[in-house]
């Protein structure tokens, strides 16, 4: 799940798609032989959104020309934009036999291990894309990804900056940027790059999600309101912004909004405490006392399994105001 501090993790990157769809093939992606007209076409497919038709093609394409390390490549993107990780590391890897200085192969490989958190295998890949190709921004973002799941933020912004240099109008990058900024809680400058990313592609989730959590921070919670709103119309299953919504519209007190965006939260993750505490919060303010109370014993058992100190306070406070007994601890805690 998502989460910064509390609710800012790679995971939900991945669900929004801040890896992004890949780049065009280009340094570094020299084919072990030449490519045909149908490996254009697939391309010309893929660039359109019309991933199943570029796979059917180079299907057949690859059952003639099976050393194509450009074809396999190609198709390796397609099961990768339709979220087929498994299928695409097994073409990203064909094509590295055939050619082991396809630098473009090497990042699109670290991709896909990024988006089924295969850390390790991502950095090596990462790292082997950039020493082939100095000059590949895709690889440095991605590597910034990574510093960021390994709480290393400052190696992230070194990364991410790197690419920037390479392409400063990438609305990846730039997010990514924000991303970073926010981790750092340097919240003007995520704003502004996030805003910059958006300029650019004003239908990038990604961005009005970190754009919507900077602005929790500043407490600007019309604006958050309105930006978590803007990305679950852009990714409706993305059930973190469901999260950050609740929060926005309970700080600027449209309760029944608040509950209406727990709800499809707490619909992803019924035991998850921390959206099990927000419900309560709201249904104190809503008065709806026995609907507080579930919501709070809820949350407090499973602070309780988490051995949450912190968290399981709030949720017996909840409790306390309530008039409601405090639940019997689990040994050490």
């Amino acid at each position: 799940m998502l989460r910064a501090g509390s609710h800012l993790c790679l995971a939900a990157i991945l669900l929004l798609g801040a890896s992004g769809v890949a780049p065009a093939q280009s340094a570094g992606a020299a084919p072990a032989q030449a490519s045909g007209g149908e490996v254009a076409r697939a391309k010309q497919l893929y660039d359109d959104g019309k991933y199943k038709e570029s796979i059917s093609l180079l299907d057949g394409y690859l059952t003639t020309h099976p050393g194509d390390a450009t074809a396999l490549v190609t198709r390796g993107d397609d099961y990768q934009a339709l979220g087929s990780q498994e299928s695409a590391i097994a073409d990203y890897t064909a094509a590295l036999a055939i050619n082991a200085d396809y630098a473009y192969a090497w990042a699109s490989r670290c991709d896909s291990y990024l988006s089924i958190r295969q850390s390790q295998k991502a950095l090596a890949d990462c790292d082997k894309a950039i020493g082939l190709d100095p000059g590949m921004g895709y690889a440095y973002r991605l590597r910034a990804l990574l510093e960021l799941d390994a709480d290393d933020a400052q190696s992230a912004l070194t990364d991410v900056n790197h690419a920037l240099m390479i392409d400063p109008h990438s609305p990846a990058a730039l997010t990514t940027r924000c991303h970073t900024y926010l981790v750092l809680l340097e919240y003007p400058e995520a704003i502004a790059d996030c805003n910059a990313a958006l300029a650019i592609d004003p239908n990038r989730d990604v961005a009005y999600f970190y754009r919507g959590e900077t602005e929790i921070k500043l407490s600007d919670w019309d604006r958050a309101t309105a930006d978590f709103t803007r990305a679950l119309a852009l990714a409706p299953d993305e059930a973190n912004a469901d999260y950050w919504l609740a929060v926005a519209n309970l700080n600027r007190g449209a309760y029944a909004d608040a509950l209406k965006a727990i709800d499809a939260y707490i619909q992803s993750d019924v035991d998850d405490p921390d959206g099990q505490l927000i419900r309560a919060t709201i249904e104190v303010k809503l008065g709806n006392a026995a609907a507080a109370r579930a919501s709070a014993t809820t949350a407090l058992k499973h602070y309780m399994i988490g051995n949450d100190r912190s968290g399981a306070a709030k949720a017996q406070a909840i409790l306390d105001s309530l008039g409601a007994p405090a639940a019997s601890p689990p040994p050490g805690l």
